[in-house]
């Protein structure tokens, strides 16, 4: 999703930064009703969708995140976010939890127009050149139906299936078709279970594509009614395609990081009600083992990203 303008513009004084971080500590050790004391709430959340921009930094510097991340039970994380410095001092403060993603946007307003901006995939790949290796995935790109054939965003999967990289859409079901008829081998990370988030429309797209995989990310409310019980439909698609949903919080703006906890809650509270089994791949299981596949490069001279990350076929196919 796109980063909306925090509240938060200027650094926080030393004294109000140190008070924040003894606040974060003492939630770490109350997080999670019904919890020990100083155990983190269960289950272990691995969140797919998160940004950290210029202005999340000023307010909350790398270790707010990784104590809201340690208070909230994140175990690892996507993070993306414009100037890209952000992310990499985010990713130099934890390695081993943050997993950058590459934000192609320079400008707040490119997200409208990024697709048509020719020069773009040659500052991309300069980008991932200066970085050393470090991103994962290029994303969150959106795109719509109208753009689905747009030559800078076949540049950009080319890009990635050479470099075997991942790419996160934030687009129409076209916008997929089209990237997936140009590298059936990519994986695809589909932002907020795509545009119009329904099981109906969602299901045969996934059916369509064995390496895309659909994120949960703002759309928590949409899954329970009034009393918070799990609706039945979304029941039966999360246990249908237990093996391609990861969850994540998406730090749109920077409020959205104060209030991080309240809604990984709000994860957990429809991910409570799923089997048990079920509950954990969409938690973290599904993400460990598509990130920790994806570090396998493609051979010199093959064509496209990484080979299907899933374990088993998925009950969509045929």
């Amino acid at each position: 999703m796109s980063d909306a303008p925090s509240d938060h513009s200027q650094p926080n004084p030393p004294g109000r930064r140190r008070r924040r971080l003894v606040d974060l500590a003492a939630a770490a050790l109350l997080a999670g009703c019904g919890h020990t004391l100083g155990a983190a709430p269960e289950p272990p959340l691995f969140d797919a969708h998160l940004h950290y921009t210029g202005v999340d930094a000023a307010a909350l510097p790398p270790e707010e995140i990784i104590a809201i991340f340690d208070a909230s039970g994140i175990t690892r994380a996507v993070v993306s976010g414009m100037p890209t410095s952000a992310v990499e001092r985010l990713y130099a403060a934890a390695p081993e939890r943050i997993i950058p993603f590459l934000n192609v946007y320079n400008a707040p307003g490119a997200k409208r127009n990024w697709m048509h901006d020719e020069r773009l995939p040659a500052r991309v790949a300069e980008l991932l050149d200066a970085a050393g290796g470090i991103y994962r995935g290029i994303g969150e790109l959106h795109i719509f139906a109208d753009d689905a054939q747009s030559p800078v965003l076949m540049a950009l999967a080319d890009m990635a299936a050479e470099r075997g990289l991942m790419l996160q859409i934030h687009g129409d079901a076209e916008v997929l078709d089209a990237v997936f008829e140009r590298q059936p081998r990519l994986t695809v990370l589909w932002a907020h279970l795509g545009t119009n988030p329904r099981p109906e429309v969602i299901a045969p797209v996934l059916a369509r594509h064995p390496n895309l995989y659909a994120d949960t990310s703002v759309r928590d409310g949409r899954f329970v009614d009034a009393q918070g019980r799990l609706r039945a439909e979304w029941q039966a698609f999360f246990t249908e395609h237990a093996d391609r949903v990861l969850v994540g919080v998406d730090t749109f703006w920077t409020r959205r990081w104060k209030r991080f906890d309240q809604v990984a809650a709000e994860i957990r509270g429809w991910l409570g009600q799923l089997p048990p089994d079920v509950a954990e791949q969409l938690a973290r299981d599904n993400a460990e083992r598509l990130f920790n596949r994806s570090m396998q490069r493609p051979e010199p001279g093959s064509s496209g990203g990484p080979p299907a990350l899933v374990d088993q076929p998925s009950k969509l196919q045929p």
